[in-house]
């Protein structure tokens, strides 16, 4: 069993995961128990730095999307449940196109709810990328004094945009996402999957005019990456009003001299931060005689 207590200003609360070989997790909330992770998700903001973060720039689709996702399930419930019964449809929809052969009028229904659930999750993914692209495009450029960077919504829905500031209309979407859904359906029927929907939309990076997954060097990949989760440190502020625990995990040996500061500067902002590291050289000695350092041979 996993337990952490959690406390502020004007709450406290005592969080407890149990892992059992074979069985699924349970989760605690002050003594409570609950289902599903997403019950505890939000009380306490986390975000995370790895070296699997270079996905980020270089990765698939799924990996940014989900980055994003993951983000606002902690910041909203709303968000949360959006997208788990949105997901939850496509799935219902792809094994009535893969297993049954499905009629339009199977169809319909599931559309409907697509349609009306993938709208929601839109709009809400785009509003919360839109924060996090400002905050990311200014750190970026502190980082790296590179090339601007850039961070673009291109929609698999059909409303045909990829520029964030455009504000975009639930009903809008919804129509479009209904309507793209009807006139793909034989296309859906042969590929035997859905391919409407927020499931199937890009975010992507650009430096200058050029596809940063296509071009950008090991280390602008690693600065992306880096100005993400700086950005994600600022909107989890500025919207739960809450400052995150940030956990590195190995990360500074991924990182050139510059980058090492400015992870360190991070680290600094009176931020509760959690690190792993091979190598203690890394960290300047003032940050170590401030940090409480645990050796692997110590627990």
């Amino acid at each position: 069993m996993i337990s952490a207590n959690l406390s502020s200003a004007t709450t406290s609360s005592k969080v407890e995961v149990v892992i059992k070989r074979g069985a699924q997790r349970t989760f605690r909330l002050n003594g409570l128990a609950k289902k599903r992770v997403s019950d505890v998700a939000g009380i306490l903001p986390v975000v995370v730095f790895t070296p699997d973060d270079l996905d980020l720039s270089k990765g698939s689709a799924e990996v940014r999307r989900m980055e994003v996702d993951d983000l606002g399930e902690q910041l909203s419930k709303t968000y949360g449940a959006v997208r788990r019964d949105y997901n939850k449809v496509v799935r219902h929809r792809n094994v009535l196109l893969r297993e049954w052969q499905a009629s339009d009028i199977d169809l319909e229904p599931w559309d409907v709810q697509l349609a009306s659930l993938g709208s929601k999750l839109l709009v809400h993914r785009r509003r919360l990328l839109r924060k996090i692209a400002e905050r990311a495009k200014e750190s970026y450029q502190e980082l790296s004094q590179d090339e601007g960077l850039t961070i673009h919504y291109l929609d698999r829905c059909g409303l045909s945009t990829s520029c964030l500031d455009e504000e975009i209309q639930i009903e809008l979407a919804e129509k479009t996402i209904f309507s793209t859904l009807e006139n793909r359906r034989d296309e859906e029927r042969a590929r035997r999957t859905t391919l409407v929907g927020p499931h199937r939309d890009e975010i992507i990076f650009r430096l200058g005019d050029r596809d940063a997954r296509a071009f950008a060097s090991q280390g602008q990949q690693r600065t992306i990456a880096l100005a993400w989760k700086l950005a994600e440190v600022d909107v989890v502020e500025d919207v739960a009003h809450k400052k995150p625990v940030l956990l590195l995990d190995d990360v500074m040996s991924e990182l050139d001299e510059n980058r090492r500061r400015a992870l360190t500067g991070l680290v600094q902002r009176n931020i509760q931060t959690f690190i792993t590291t091979t190598e203690e050289a890394h960290f300047d000695p003032e940050l170590l005689a401030e940090a409480l350092v645990i050796n692997a041979g110590d627990m």
